[in-house]
């Protein structure tokens, strides 16, 4: 990664000559960083997707319960019906999510730098990117830019993910982000949270919302029975 962050791009027999690994070696990391969507694979090389020394703290987030992340994102992607307009916020289970929205046609309003470039070449998404300032550790644009445009808009589903759940407390560590997602609370019909089961009993610095204020948080099946029973019905476990 670090090569590809300086080149941008690279063809695999000048990284496997960099690395002093074998050709195989190159093209089965290359595979697994095109799955955390972090590269894309070419014939023959390799192009970085990342977003500068600013993306690292997104890079790393990208890395972790990824098996637990992909199939989050798949249990939200289905929940997507065609002609909807969907709002994602940035975020790597977001990432995951995006991935795998086969519906179409479809209209994606979003934050995220990254949502936006997966969907930028789809002429069967209609796709809303909201301006503003960009917040480089996560990819997401946020300030009032952002929150002009969004109350302009409504949306069938809102998905998002956050820092971590507390009682019955959403929370996030960042006071930009923290208000476009209270915005978008309330421009949208059903709220979806997308969150790994390591997040659970987890504070953040601001607050979004009460558990109450969402229709649907999707986990995975390492969240506790203390978080089942807490959560009941709007608690969607999924099984990885």
């Amino acid at each position: 990664m670090e090569i590809l962050r300086r080149m941008r791009s690279a063809p695999l027999e000048q990284l496997a000559g960099e690395l002093a690994v074998s050709s195989s070696t190159v093209r089965r990391d290359v595979e697994t960083l095109q799955e955390q969507g972090l590269v894309e694979s070419t014939r023959g090389g390799v192009i970085f997707r990342g977003r500068g020394a600013g993306s690292l703290a997104l890079d790393q987030r990208m890395r972790e319960q990824v098996r637990a992340k992909r199939g989050i994102g798949k249990a939200a992607a289905a929940m997507i019906e065609p002609g909807m307009t969907v709002y994602f916020d940035g975020g790597s289970t977001i990432h995951y999510m995006v991935q795998q929205v086969e519906t179409r046609p479809l209209q994606v309003v979003t934050n995220s730098l990254t949502v936006a470039d997966h969907f930028a070449n789809d002429d069967r998404v209609e796709l809303l990117l909201l301006g503003g300032t960009l917040y480089p550790r996560s990819g997401v644009l946020v300030g009032p830019i952002t929150t002009q445009a969004l109350a302009e808009i409504h949306a069938d589903l809102m998905f998002f993910s956050v820092t971590g759940i507390y009682q019955h407390e959403i929370f996030n560590s960042n006071l930009p982000m923290v208000q476009v997602e209270k915005l978008a609370l309330r421009q949208v019909a059903r709220k979806v949270l997308l969150e790994d089961s390591s997040k659970f009993g987890r504070k953040g610095l601001s607050r979004v919302c009460s558990v109450e204020e969402l229709d649907l948080i999707i986990t995975d099946c390492a969240v506790s029975r203390h978080w089942r029973t807490l959560l009941r019905d709007r608690l969607k476990v999924v099984e990885i």
